[in-house]
């Protein structure tokens, strides 16, 4: 039978929020995760936190929770899956973050595989009792590549859907992302599992090899998304193309419409500034632009700089 194909944004701390997830999907991701959320963050602040909004536009959506304790875990899936009912439950194993790490959590549990196990096989009986299916996001290893052990604890958790990122938590984001490993896990998983891949995959050309090398299910789409969130558009439309200016503005502003359906001005000033920087990534005079831009102590501020700084690089022939 004929392998889905199924691309869509990976979680990223700080940045995959309602609404980059929904403006995502407009562009073409055929689903999208949360980015990291501690089980303690649910149990202590809720579920109205704009970390944790979620609109019906951004779905299928996979929820991802992150902790070491699988007490405070199973009530935090419990929380999620009954009052956000998301298409798809998520534990992080993955994240290097030191500060994630230092708590047992993330990429931690990858080298206490038995409460790797406990953990993993608890979430996956509560996600099927809410009729929704479990997945791990995980690492080679912790220091060094024990892809196999990992795999198989996770198989006989219960995991309905393993979603490598071929690196170590110790290489962090350096070197190259072992394509080859997703392609093993396919042979390892078989019929017991799905498996999506992510790592390098900054390009339409990158997609089709990442696919026609593993063979897996899945691929997701974490920093290159960021500066190109149109990589969407492309896998729908199986074609490059690198959108101009004003286009990249009217993806800016339509993220600011979406985040100011539940953040304050100060919030989504905030998060415009940190989008800035990479949809604007390429333009010619970027640089000089970013100083005031990042000043800025308004919205509206935001936008006449924006505007002001388009009108000179016009003038100056620079775009």
């Amino acid at each position: 039978k004929s392998r889905e194909r199924l691309v869509g944004l990976a979680p990223l701390a700080g940045f995959t929020e309602s609404a980059f997830r929904r403006l995502c999907r407009e562009l073409g991701a055929q689903f999208t995760w949360t980015e990291l959320i501690s089980a303690n963050f649910v149990l202590n602040r809720g579920l109205s936190h704009p970390s944790t909004h979620v609109f019906p536009e951004e779905r299928p959506l996979r929820f991802q929770l992150q902790g070491a304790e699988v007490g405070p875990l199973a009530r935090a899936a419990q929380k999620v899956l009954s009052h956000l009912a998301p298409e798809g439950l998520d534990l992080n194993a993955g994240c290097p973050a030191r500060k994630v790490v230092k708590t047992g959590a993330g990429a931690a549990l990858l080298a206490d595989l038995p409460r790797l196990f406990e953990i993993a096989r608890t979430l996956s009986e509560i996600a099927h009792a809410f009729g929704c299916d479990f997945s791990v996001k995980f690492r080679l290893g912790f220091e060094r590549d024990e892809l196999e052990r990992i795999a198989e604890t996770l198989l006989e958790a219960g995991v309905d859907l393993l979603v490598l990122h071929p690196r170590t938590a110790r290489e962090g984001f350096s070197g190259r992302a072992r394509w080859e490993r997703v392609r093993d896990l396919v042979g390892l998983a078989g019929e017991r599992a799905r498996v999506y891949g992510s790592g390098d995959i900054r390009s339409l050309s990158d997609l089709q090899e990442f696919f026609a090398s593993t063979g897996a299910h899945g691929a997701l789409i974490g920093r290159a998304a960021l500066s190109r969130p149109w990589i969407f558009t492309e896998w729908r439309e199986k074609r490059s193309f690198e959108p101009g200016l004003s286009e990249r503005l009217s993806l800016l502003r339509k993220l600011s419409r979406y985040l100011s359906a539940y953040r304050d001005e100060e919030g989504t000033l905030r998060v415009l500034k940190a989008f800035a920087p990479k949809f604007l990534k390429g333009i010619p005079h970027r640089r000089r632009l970013m100083p005031p831009l990042l000043k800025a102590k308004t919205l509206e501020h935001f936008w006449e700089v924006l505007e002001a700084g388009l009108k000179e690089g016009l003038i100056r022939g620079e775009l």
